[in-house]
C-alpha cells in the first residue's frame, strides 16, 4: 500500500508544472500570511488579518479601529481567493484542464477586491492614514493576488501548450492522487455529483453558519438567532422570492426579464392608487394589478417573438416604460396607505401582517407559490416544454412544440408574480411609490444564478432560486447585523455572483 501511495503522489508531482507549483505555494503563503504575519502595526502592537477577521483588535487605537470597521468583513475576501487558486492548481494536477485557468484569474481579482475597497475606504475616512500602518501580511497578500490575476499573461502560451500536453487524459487511465480516489471510487463520485447539485443548499448552510458565527451578541443572547430577527429575513426575501420563481421560468426557456423591478414599482403605486384614490375594495384591486402584470409579460414575450428581438432589449424597455407610468399615475409622489373610514380595504392590510406575530404572511405566499411552481415544472407537459425550450429550441419546434405560446406564457407568468410582489410591497410598507424597488430585477437574477441555474437556458430548478434567494437575504442581514457599509453589501454581493457562474464551470456532468 505504501508504495501504491508513493507512486501515486510522484504522478501527483509530475502534472505539477513549476507554474503550478508556484501558484499552490502562493495558494498556501496568502493563508498563511492571513493567519499568522502582521496586518496591521501600531505603536509596537500587531494583529493579524484572521485576529482582525475576529473582531480581536483590542490592541489597536480607538482612531484604527473606527477606521477599519467598514472593511473587516471583507477581510473574508482573502481566504475564499487562497482557497479557489489552490484548489484550481490541484484540480488542473489532478487532470482536469477546463476553466481552472479562469478560476486562477477570478482568485486573483477576488483578494485584490478586499484592497480596492481598503483603500476607498482609506480615502473616505479622515481619521487616520489607515495604509501607513499596514503590516507585511497585508502587502505580501497583495503581491500574491495581483500575481494570481496576471499569471495568464505572463505565461507564454507555449509554455501553457507544453504544460496541457503534461497532463495525461482521464480516459488513459494512470491517474494521480486526486483524480485516482475521484474516478476509481464510485461512492466519491456520486458524494461530488451530489454536492454540486444541491450547492445552493450546501451555500445556504454555509452562509447560515456564518451569520449565527458572526452575529453580535446582545444581553448574552445571539442577535441573528432571534426569533424577531429570523422572522424579519425570512420577511424580507419573500418578495425577492417570489421575483426569483418568475425569473426562473424565463431563464429557463434561455430568456431575462430587467423589468421586474419597476413591475413592482408600477404595481405596488397602482394598488395603492386604487384603494386610497379610487376606494376600490382589496379583492378586485388585487385581481387589477395583477392583470396588469400578466398583460405586462405578454407584451414583453409578445414583442420579443413577434419580432425576433432579444428579451434582454424588450424588457430593458419595459423597465423603463414601467416607471415612466407609475410615476405618470402617482404624479410623481408616494401614495401611502391607511385604514379605516375613509380610507383603504382593511383586508389588505393582511398582506403585510404576521400570523401569531411570528410567520410574515407574504412568507407564507411565497412558499405556496414555490410549491405549486415546483410541482408544475416537474410533474406537468408545460414544465417538460419549458426545459426543452431552453435546452434545445429547433428540436423543441420539431417536436411539435408550440414554443412561441410556451415563451409568452412564460413571460407572463414571471409578470403575474412580479405584481405579486408589488402588491406584498405595498402592503409590508403601507405605501407605493414609483420610486421604489430599484434593483430588485438584479436581486431576481442573482438568487436564480446562485440557485445554479443557467444563463443560457435549460438548467434550474425552482427549489434553487428561493435558496439563493435567502442565500442574499441572510447576507444582507449578516452584514447589516455588523454595521457594514451598504456600498460593501454589494461588492460582496457581485462578488458571490460571479463566483456561482464561475462554480458552474467546474461541474461535472453527472451533477447536471
Amino acid at each position: 500500500m505504501s508504495t501504491a501511495l508513493a507512486r501515486n503522489q510522484v504522478s501527483l508531482r509530475a502534472r505539477l508544472t513549476p507554474v503550478d507549483v508556484l501558484l499552490l505555494a502562493g495558494a498556501v503563503l496568502m493563508l498563511v500570511a492571513f493567519a499568522l504575519l502582521p496586518w496591521i502595526s501600531e505603536a509596537g502592537n500587531s494583529v493579524t488579518g484572521l485576529a482582525l477577521l475576529t473582531a480581536s483588535m483590542g490592541t489597536l487605537s480607538q482612531v484604527a479601529q473606527d477606521g477599519l470597521t467598514d472593511t473587516r468583513w471583507a477581510l473574508l475576501l482573502i481566504p475564499i481567493a487562497a482557497i479557489m487558486a489552490g484548489s484550481a492548481v490541484l484540480w488542473r494536477a489532478s487532470g482536469q484542464r477546463r476553466g481552472t485557468s479562469f478560476l486562477i484569474r477570478l482568485a486573483g481579482i477576488v483578494g485584490l477586491t478586499y484592497y480596492a475597497l481598503f483603500w476607498a475606504q482609506d480615502r473616505q475616512y479622515t481619521g487616520a492614514a489607515l495604509a501607513q500602518i499596514m503590516g507585511g501580511g497585508y502587502w505580501l497578500t497583495f503581491f500574491l493576488a495581483f500575481i494570481l490575476l496576471v499569471q495568464s499573461l505572463v505565461i507564454r502560451q507555449t509554455d501553457m501548450a507544453s504544460a496541457d500536453e503534461a497532463f495525461i487524459p482521464f480516459a488513459r487511465g494512470r491517474l494521480g492522487l486526486l483524480r485516482n480516489r475521484l474516478a476509481d471510487n464510485s461512492r466519491l463520485l456520486v458524494i461530488t455529483a451530489f454536492v454540486f447539485r444541491f450547492q445552493s443548499f450546501f451555500g445556504l448552510i454555509i452562509v447560515f453558519i456564518l451569520a449565527v458565527i458572526f452575529s453580535p451578541i446582545r444581553n448574552e443572547a445571539n442577535i441573528f438567532l432571534s426569533q424577531r430577527n429570523l422572522s424579519n429575513v425570512t420577511r424580507d426575501v419573500a418578495e425577492t422570492g417570489i421575483l426569483a420563481v418568475g425569473q426562473m421560468l424565463v431563464i429557463i426557456i434561455g430568456g431575462i426579464d430587467l423589468s421586474v423591478g419597476s413591475v413592482v414599482a408600477l404595481t405596488a403605486t397602482g394598488v395603492s392608487f386604487l384603494l386610497m384614490r379610487d376606494l376600490v375594495a382589496a379583492i378586485p384591486a388585487i385581481l387589477i394589478i395583477l392583470s396588469v402584470g400578466l398583460f405586462i409579460g405578454w407584451w414583453n414575450g409578445w414583442t420579443a417573438e413577434r419580432f425576433k428581438i432579444p428579451s434582454f432589449v424588450t424588457t430593458l424597455a419595459m423597465l423603463s416604460i414601467a416607471r415612466g407610468i407609475a410615476h405618470v399615475w402617482s404624479s410623481d409622489i408616494a401614495v401611502p396607505l391607511s385604514y379605516g373610514a375613509g380610507g383603504a380595504d382593511p383586508l389588505f392590510g393582511a398582506i403585510g401582517e404576521r400570523i401569531n406575530g411570528v410567520f410574515p404572511v407574504p412568507a407564507v405566499i411565497m412558499f405556496i407559490v414555490v410549491i405549486i411552481m415546483s410541482l408544475i415544472l416537474h410533474y406537468t407537459a408545460f414544465g417538460r416544454y419549458l426545459y426543452a425550450i431552453g435546452g434545445n429550441q429547433t428540436a423543441a419546434n420539431l417536436s411539435g412544440v408550440a414554443v412561441r405560446r410556451i415563451k409568452i406564457f412564460a413571460f407572463m407568468l414571471c409578470g403575474f408574480f412580479a405584481s405579486m410582489a408589488g402588491i406584498m410591497h405595498a402592503a409590508q410598507l403601507n405605501q407605493g411609490s414609483p420610486n421604489e424597488a430599484v434593483g430588485y430585477e438584479l436581486n431576481a437574477i442573482a438568487a436564480v444564478v446562485i440557485g445554479g441555474a443557467s444563463l443560457s437556458g435549460g438548467k434550474g430548478t425552482i427549489i434553487g432560486a428561493v435558496a439563493g434567494a435567502f442565500i442574499l437575504g441572510i447576507l444582507d442581514n449578516m452584514l447589516s447585523l455588523n454595521n457594514v457599509n451598504s456600498n460593501v453589501q454589494l461588492v460582496t454581493k457581485g462578488v458571490l455572483v460571479v463566483a456561482a457562474v464561475a462554480l458552474q464551470k467546474l461541474k461535472p456532468r453527472s451533477a447536471e
